[in-house]
């Protein structure tokens, strides 16, 4: 008896068994990915060869990108004139375009030249006595001085490059007399176009190019005024009520 409970079992393991392998066993995987083209190493070149050249990716452009408005030129400044006649010659040109504009001028101080100078005597007879020994020295190109402030100072030449004078002053300090540089000065009137609107493209080409007869004459652009605005565009006109489709 005990014999055939122990073949059962043997038989229900044997059973067992051959339902898990039939069962659970991992069914193989197909080939899903496509097969790739075949390679042709002849084709193939390297990125360091000589006669490679890299070719830039293309980058598609969105489909809702806004486009960037360009910028219009501005008001320009047009100068500096060195006299009024030429600002006026500017500015009939300007006329002729019908370009609106505005004149302003300006006072700049300028060094004309340079003088070397004694310093002013106590009066007028040393003054004199000094010009007699700067002459027995060699030096003849002097004259008094009677300017305010400059009473009976001696000049001692003039010259419109500074070297030249410095050289001077040397050349009597090797004589004993210590001379000194005075810069000379002089006030001049500049004239300054500004255009009062902004212009067309056109125009702003023509005023950069145009040619105003005086050297270090330049147009730039400059932010316009407040009061000067591009003109409002006209507002569009509605279609009436029965106008056709």
């Amino acid at each position: 008896m005990k014999m055939k409970w122990v073949f059962a079992a043997l038989v229900l393991a044997n059973l067992g068994l051959w339902m898990w392998a039939s069962w659970y066993r991992e069914a193989p995987m197909e080939e899903t990915r496509a097969a790739r083209a075949p390679v042709a190493p002849e084709n193939m070149r390297l990125l360091t060869e000589t006669g490679v050249k890299l070719q830039p990716r293309k980058i598609a452009t969105p489909t809702n990108a806004e486009p960037v408005a360009q910028a219009a030129p501005g008001c320009f400044r047009i100068g500096p004139f060195p006299d009024a006649e030429l600002a006026a010659k500017a500015e009939k040109i300007l006329d002729d375009w019908h370009v609106r504009h505005a004149r302003h001028s300006e006072q700049v101080e300028t060094i004309s030249g340079y003088r070397v100078y004694y310093p002013a005597l106590a009066s007028p007879k040393a003054a004199e006595t000094k010009r007699r020994e700067l002459a027995r020295l060699g030096f003849k190109d002097h004259a008094l001085i009677q300017e305010d402030g400059w009473f009976n100072a001696i000049s001692l030449g003039q010259f419109a490059v500074e070297a030249n004078a410095e050289a001077r002053v040397r050349e009597l300090a090797a004589k004993g007399v210590e001379a000194k540089v005075q810069p000379l000065s002089l006030n001049r009137v500049r004239y300054w176009l500004d255009t009062a609107d902004s212009v067309p493209a056109e125009t702003a080409a023509k005023l950069k190019q145009t040619d105003w007869s005086a050297k270090d004459i330049q147009s730039r652009e400059i932010t316009c005024p407040a009061s000067a605005n591009w003109p409002a565009p006209a507002p569009a006109r509605e279609p009436p009520d029965n106008a056709p489709f």
